[in-house]
C-alpha cells in the first residue's frame, strides 16, 4: 500500500510531458468542379396582337407641310423719260422758231441801229448769235426732262426759269470764248461781258426760253401724270392677282392636309 501510494504521488509530483496535439485528418482534395454551360433560355414567341395598343411616344407626329408658291415679280414702273426727253428735242425745234421769227419781227419793228445788230437776219440765223443759243437750250431742256422724269406741271414752272437762265449765262460764256477772251485784259473782258449780257440776241434768247421750257414742260408733265395713273393701275391689278393665287394655295394646301 505505501508503495503504491507513493508511486502515484511521484506520478502526480512528475514533470507534465508536452505531448504535440493530434493533426487533424486532412481534408480529401476537392474533385474539380465540371463547369457545364447551361441552355440560354429561348424567349417566348411573339404573338401577333390584332389590336395593337399604339404608344404616343413612337406615333411618327404630323409635321407641318410647307407649300413654296412662287411669287411673280412686281411689274415695273413705267418711265417718261424717253417721251418727256423726245419731246424736250422738239421744244429744241419749237425754241429755234420762236426765237427767229422773235428777232425777225424786232429787226422789222425796230431799226437795227437801236437794237445794237449790225447783220440783217439771214447772217443772225447763220451766226453763233442764233445757234449757240439754241443749242444750250436744248442741252438744258432735255437734262431737266430725264432728270423730272413723271414729274409734275409745278416742277416744269419752276425749273423753266433755270433752263432761261442756263442759256442766257452759257451762251454769253461761249460768245466769250469765240471772240478769245483768254486773250484780253481784265478790262476788255469785263467789257465784252456787259456787251453780251445786254445784247438783245441774248436777253431775247433767254426770255423765250424760259416760255417754251413752261409750256413745252406742261405737256412733258401732263404725259408723266397718265404714265403714272397706269403705274398705279398695274401695280393694284398686280396686287389682285397675288392674293388671289394666294388664297388659291392656300385652299389647295387646307385641303391637303
Amino acid at each position: 500500500m505505501p508503495d503504491s501510494t507513493a508511486k502515484s504521488t511521484d506520478a502526480a509530483t512528475s514533470e507534465p510531458v508536452e505531448q504535440a496535439p493530434a493533426a487533424a485528418p486532412a481534408a480529401p482534395a476537392a474533385a474539380p468542379a465540371e463547369v457545364v454551360a447551361a441552355p440560354a433560355a429561348t424567349p417566348p414567341a411573339a404573338v401577333a396582337d390584332p389590336t395593337p395598343v399604339p404608344d404616343s411616344a413612337h406615333v411618327p407626329q404630323a409635321q407641318p407641310r410647307v407649300v413654296y408658291v412662287e411669287t411673280p415679280a412686281p411689274p415695273r414702273q413705267k418711265s417718261n423719260r424717253l417721251a418727256g426727253g423726245a419731246l424736250a428735242l422738239l421744244g429744241g425745234g419749237a425754241f429755234a422758231a420762236a426765237l427767229a421769227i422773235s428777232m425777225f419781227l424786232l429787226m422789222v419793228m425796230i431799226p437795227r441801229t437801236l437794237l445794237g445788230v449790225a447783220e440783217g437776219f439771214g447772217s443772225y440765223t447763220a451766226s453763233a448769235y442764233f445757234w449757240v443759243p439754241v443749242l444750250f437750250f436744248t442741252l438744258g431742256f432735255v437734262v431737266l426732262a430725264l432728270v423730272l422724269n413723271r414729274g409734275g406741271w409745278w416742277l416744269y414752272v419752276l425749273f423753266s426759269i433755270v433752263v432761261g437762265a442756263f442759256t442766257y449765262f452759257a451762251s454769253i460764256g461761249v460768245l466769250l470764248l469765240l471772240e478769245r477772251v483768254v486773250f484780253m485784259t481784265g478790262a476788255q473782258a469785263e467789257a465784252a461781258y456787259w456787251l453780251l449780257a445786254l445784247d438783245p440776241r441774248i436777253i431775247l434768247a433767254a426770255l423765250i426760253g424760259r416760255e417754251v421750257s413752261l409750256w413745252m414742260g406742261l405737256a412733258i408733265a401732263a404725259r408723266g401724270r397718265r404714265v403714272r395713273a397706269r403705274n398705279v393701275e398695274r401695280r393694284a391689278a398686280f396686287d389682285r392677282e397675288l392674293a388671289h393665287k394666294k388664297a388659291e394655295h392656300e385652299r389647295a394646301a387646307s385641303a391637303a392636309s
